[in-house]
């Protein structure tokens, strides 16, 4: 999601902030996709700094599938990085900003307390996953039999 994010959010006019162990930079091709346009794309190693101010938090799963194997070493990588009250306090995000994540989640990721929130819009998002699916479905095999 993140290299999806960075290519199109500046380019909308959305500014972004993102932070990655210095372990895991952004491949140099993604970062000249999102830097232009009318957004600011800011990259850093701090999550802190990623959320300060932000309407918008949002992790992503930090170990992917077929990827099972690099865990243990994703975890120490990431220590830090989740998502928690600690890290929203500390940060300073805005007063109502929201919190999303395109699932499955893991507990290393974020907090009980930040997941089933009043700020978290992650089932929201989830069910409306489903919605844009049958659209995206329906214009390929109803609409285009028409044409």
């Amino acid at each position: 999601m993140l290299f999806e994010f960075i290519t199109a959010f500046p380019k909308c006019g959305i500014n972004l902030a993102v932070s990655t162990p210095r372990k895991y930079p952004i491949p140099r091709k993604f970062i000249n996709l999102g830097s232009s346009g009318p957004g600011l794309l800011k990259l850093g190693n701090s999550p802190a700094d990623a959320i300060s101010n932000s309407n918008v938090i949002v992790t992503d799963t930090w170990v992917s599938m077929g990827h099972e194997s690099e865990k243990p070493q994703r975890l120490l990588d990431f220590e830090g990085y989740q998502v928690n009250d600690s890290l929203i306090k500390a940060a300073g995000p805005a007063e109502n900003f929201i919190f999303m994540h395109c699932l499955p989640r893991k507990p290393e990721e974020v907090s009980d307390s930040i997941f089933y929130g009043k700020n978290s819009v992650v089932f929201k998002g989830a069910e409306n996953r489903k919605y844009a699916i049958m659209a995206v479905l329906h214009t390929l095999f109803v609409e285009n039999r028409r044409l």
